[in-house]
């Protein structure tokens, strides 16, 4: 009998096309003021510590404070050949695991194409959304920190609630459950409208604690309940924010009758803005967490 082999896995690859040459794009990703600007950084963050060693068997420590907890990524440096490809090491910790990096670069134009590829492992994969969400976010930095003043901002944050998916997605689709947590920690829900399904819109108000009314609404664009839900955003009353149609992407998986959530909002005008939005979705969330919990102890 043939002994089955399994097939690799597919890396994820990114490609994006940048204005800036590719050797400022190459020298972006190993001089420590610049990294220190873009790469792994999130709305809020603060770089607290950047060290590299740009040779070949050379490597990288970055630090980022993020709220009460300190996020770390080490690697080395496999090769390093300026201006056109950049290969290098990744892991959380400095002991591992780490997955490997490979960025090359190509004139385009008076720009530049950049190709990112992870190679990523069977458990890294589970969460491929994540990372092509987080590169893309990345990128999105590298191409500000290279001239692109206009790129947009992206916030990703992770979740995970104590109760099935179906019922988190219900809480994200069905308005009687929306009244109770879309809104930052101490807002009020005012009303919830929405017609769910692709192309359907949505509306939403609240109310500040010092009685300032904001109405939000957006289009329905992917729904796959219970894992995902695709959907724009924008302010129709807000006058703190800047106009802008944002993108949210909900992607929602299960295991152990728990749920794990990764929220995406693409599109976001200002790094104030994005601070902003994590801030006011954080404690949304939280207020998504307690109803989460106790709809499902209601079905047990």
């Amino acid at each position: 009998m043939l002994r089955t082999i399994d097939a690799p896995l597919p890396p994820l690859v990114i490609t994006r096309r940048f204005a800036a040459p590719p050797a400022l794009l190459f020298d972006a990703w190993l001089d420590p003021k610049a990294v220190a600007s873009w790469l792994f950084r999130t709305p809020g963050g603060q770089s607290t510590h950047i060290e590299i060693d740009a040779r070949v068997g050379g490597g990288f420590a970055i630090h980022e404070q993020r709220g009460e907890s300190l996020a770390t990524h080490f690697g080395d440096y496999i090769e390093i050949a300026r201006p056109g490809r950049l290969v290098f090491t990744l892991g959380m910790q400095r002991e591992g695991p780490f997955t490997r990096i490979e960025i090359d670069i190509r004139p385009d134009g008076a720009g530049s194409l950049l190709t990112l590829t992870h190679h990523l492992t069977p458990e890294a994969a589970l969460k491929s959304f994540a990372f092509r969400s987080g590169w893309t976010g990345i990128l999105e930095g590298l191409a500000r920190q290279t001239g692109e003043t206009d790129a947009p901002h992206r916030l990703i944050l992770l979740r995970t609630f104590e109760a099935p998916r179906a019922l988190v997605f219900k809480c994200w689709t069905e308005p009687q459950h929306m009244m109770r947590w879309l809104c930052p920690a101490t807002f009020t829900v005012l009303f919830v409208d929405n017609d769910l399904r692709v192309g359907g819109k949505w509306r939403a108000g609240m109310r500040a604690p010092d009685g300032e009314e904001f109405i939000h609404r957006g289009e329905y664009l992917e729904i796959d309940a219970p894992a995902r839900l695709v959907l724009t955003h924008e302010w129709e009353r807000n006058r703190l924010e800047p106009k802008a149609l944002t993108t949210l992407e909900v992607e929602l998986t299960e295991q152990d009758g728990k749920t794990e959530m990764i929220f995406v909002q693409s599109g976001l005008a200002t790094a104030e803005s994005a601070a902003s939005h994590q801030h006011g979705w954080t404690g949304a969330f939280d207020l998504l967490a307690a109803l989460a919990r106790a709809l499902a102890a209601t079905i047990r």
